[in-house]
């Protein structure tokens, strides 16, 4: 018959738990020879069946008739003690023989121990039954039982922690979006040329207790599948603000490719003068499909917005985005500049990605810069901008510096 899944609408389980339970009970039926195997629920005072397995040929019950009161179930009372783990004849058990669910199932012979989680809670019982009885089970040891429980609860746990984990990063972030408990901030960015500040990048700062990084954030976004969502609502925050900016100025903000592909980020620029846009997308994200990805960022460009690559030299993940992408703006991480001027590897590679910057018709900007030895030897290496303390730090754009001659 095979494995079949019965799954009550109190617990709901991924995939990848309900196959590795299911391989354990098609292992343990096997291994006992017993018509059907499962998994028994205790919870509201009833038994329930959430795993099933049976033996091809075998005739399950119906999902229903798999639900029963739990101090009418083998289950409870060998959680509780009153019945061994074996019991290799019910008819001959003064206990089983009397029960009404032994004709009901047609239980000849029966197998069972608690599932018990780490906290001690009494999840349910790991059971297998036969229509007929089998007296070779008195020489089983149930060690197998318990050790097969113990993986299983094991999993199960696990599911119902990141569910519960799931839930709570879910109701974090619609406190923080109904509240709007962040604002957007403004960090300069200077135009070695000019010498003048060329335009800001838009930083989302969080005002919760306790205090919780940015990365914290989008990361437990992107976790739960919310990442969009956070972003989008930071991305429009940061462009309503664009009037405030200097016309000659740019407007740098993060989008992942999600944000992209989907259409959201060009349906938050629409409104907008595109071109002083600038869409960043950061090393760590993941890119599946540059094909794809590529032709939503034309359309971008064909608006007029640029793209930008963040975290440039700071993992390869950057490397292929810039080639594959054929961004406008490529930026240097901060690991990349701390300490340039007295790092001849760093110069070094930093001054590959210039002259490649160059040969693609791109522009490079340098993050975290924060002396003015790193300063000067970025300018020696004909690095375009500059962004980090040394001109300013991300602000309120009714305190963000306008002007600093590094």
């Amino acid at each position: 018959m095979g494995t079949q899944e019965m799954v009550p609408a109190s617990e709901f389980f991924d995939i990848d738990v309900s196959v590795s339970v299911s391989r354990l009970l098609s292992l343990l039926r096997q291994s006992f020879d017993m018509d059907i195997a499962f998994i028994g629920k205790f919870e509201n005072g009833s038994r329930t069946t959430v795993f099933v397995d049976g033996k091809e040929g075998v005739e399950l019950p119906q999902t229903g008739s798999f639900c029963h009161a739990d101090e009418d179930t083998y289950c409870k009372k060998i959680a509780e003690g009153e019945l061994p783990a074996i019991i290799s004849d019910t008819s001959r058990n003064p206990i089983t023989r009397k029960m009404p669910i032994t004709d009901e199932l047609s239980i000849g012979s029966y197998i069972g121990v608690p599932l018990y989680l780490s906290g001690g809670e009494l999840y349910g019982t790991l059971c297998c039954m036969k229509r007929s009885s089998d007296r070779s089970l008195e020489q089983r040891d149930p060690a197998i039982l318990r050790f097969v429980a113990s993986v299983i609860a094991d999993r199960i746990e696990a599911y119902r922690n990141a569910q519960l984990r799931t839930k709570e990063i879910r109701q974090r972030l619609s406190d923080l979006l109904s509240k709007q408990q962040f604002e957007m901030y403004f960090q300069p960015i200077w135009s070695v040329a000019s010498a003048s500040i060329a335009g800001y990048e838009a930083l989302a700062r969080f005002k919760t207790e306790p205090y919780r990084t940015p990365d914290v954030w989008f990361g437990e976004a992107a976790e739960v599948g919310q990442r969009e969502i956070l972003e989008s609502m930071a991305i429009k925050l940061a462009l309503d603000q664009l009037f405030k900016l200097p016309e000659q100025c740019f407007l740098s903000v993060n989008a992942s490719p999600e944000l992209i592909l989907s259409g959201e980020a060009e349906r938050l620029i629409n409104r907008f003068d595109a071109h002083r846009i600038i869409l960043e997308i950061t090393e760590h994200s993941r890119i599946v499909n540059y094909s794809e990805l590529r032709e939503a960022a034309h359309n971008l460009r064909q608006m007029g917005v640029r793209l930008a690559i963040d975290d440039a030299g700071a993992g390869y993940a950057t490397f292929q985005h810039v080639l594959e992408l054929d961004v406008d703006v490529i930026k240097l991480d901060l690991t990349l500049i701390r300490d340039i001027h007295i790092d001849e590897k760093k110069q070094a590679l930093a001054a590959a990605l210039v002259s490649y910057a160059r040969r693609a018709r791109a522009k490079v900007v340098a993050e975290g810069v924060e002396t003015q030895e790193e300063f000067n030897m970025l300018r020696e290496l004909n690095v375009d901008k500059i962004q980090g303390y040394l001109i300013g730090k991300p602000a309120p754009l009714s305190t963000a510096p306008e002007h600093q001659m590094p």
